[in-house]
């Protein structure tokens, strides 16, 4: 590990000019660790720059170093995420983090970031996820739900802090929406985001796998702080109903290609989901839709792992939500 550190901080967007500039905006505040030399990479996965113009109005704004912007054409996640890999690469860079575009970062998020990475020498670093406060204007229905969000965020916080730290990150998965990780997982280990999962979601949390299973250490920063801004349309009861049944497709979908025979495993999991269920329905009314969010996913995740025993696929970031 060097002295000087050169960082690559990128975000992937697409159709999300608002989203992006808030986003950028709190680059704008933050904290540059010493001795690193920082780059901000936006890369558009669109087929055209519509976003361009949301960057180049915050040219030297940031602290620390130089706000880029490349177009990748190739729709899907994992693309956009590899060529924010191979940019980081190209410019020499020892370290490459990862936000999302519907996220804003705390002052210290980078800071904090990076002492832990200092501290630990892991090639692959999470930390957590917040939540944004609601906007003004939303539904009983839409408050209820972001406060739901809310305390599942808490909950994983929690619990992925009792379980991981500088040391390993045994039972959590780190995922690109707060990730740190050093470009030689790419160069000298070839583990990339898996193109073949174009809309599927997930490719982070196999890359992390992979990461593990070649014996690389990973780490968690709990300091490191960002936070999600969840707009309207995904505080819908259909919305996480989705998102629940898309992630549980995906994830036991490769389960699936690693064991055949985990398929049967639904034979009992899927009933005693659905007797949770059950209990978070008639518990809906009593806690005054506290349990909303959890029979959403858990219903979501009974109807993923059916799906995929039949064939079906996720398209969860096909369509983009949010402005």
């Amino acid at each position: 590990m060097s002295a000087l550190l050169t960082i690559t901080v990128a975000v992937l967007t697409r159709q999300r000019p608002r989203m992006l500039a808030d986003l950028i905006d709190s680059f704008a505040k933050l904290q540059i660790p010493p001795d690193c030399e920082v780059r901000f990479l936006v890369v558009e996965n669109d087929d055209a720059p519509n976003s361009r113009g949301v960057v180049e109005a915050r040219e030297g704004r940031l602290p620390g170093g130089a706000l880029d912007y490349v177009l990748e054409t190739e729709p899907g996640i994992p693309f956009g995420r590899n060529r924010a890999a191979k940019e980081a690469l190209a410019a020499g860079h020892e370290l490459l983090a990862f936000v999302d575009d519907d996220e804003v970062v705390a002052d210290d998020w980078l800071a904090h970031l990076v002492a832990g990475y200092r501290l630990s020498g892991a090639a692959l670093i999470g930390a957590p996820l917040g939540i944004h406060p609601p906007q003004e204007g939303l539904s009983w229905t839409q408050k209820r739900m972001h406060d739901c969000i809310r305390r599942r965020y808490a909950r994983k916080e929690a619990r992925a802090t009792r379980r991981a730290g500088l040391k390993g990150t045994p039972g959590v998965t780190i995922v690109t929406n707060n990730w740190l990780a050093e470009t030689r997982i790419f160069r000298d280990h070839d583990i990339w985001f898996d193109e073949a999962m174009r809309f599927t979601g997930g490719t982070d949390a196999k890359l992390s796998a992979e990461v593990k299973k070649a014996g690389l250490p990973t780490a968690w920063i709990a300091d490191a702080h960002v936070y999600e801004i969840v707009p309207p349309e995904r505080l819908t009861f259909a919305y996480q109903f989705a998102r629940g049944r898309d992630q549980s497709n995906t994830n036991f979908r490769r389960k699936i290609d690693m064991s055949g025979a985990t398929r049967w495993s639904v034979l009992v999991s899927v009933p005693l989901k659905a007797l949770s269920a059950a209990v978070l329905a008639v518990l809906l009314i009593p806690t005054n839709g506290r349990t909303m969010l959890d029979l959403a996913r858990t219903t979501g995740w009974m109807a993923g792992r059916i799906g995929a025993l039949f064939g079906s696929r996720s398209t969860l970031y096909a369509r983009t939500t949010g402005h």
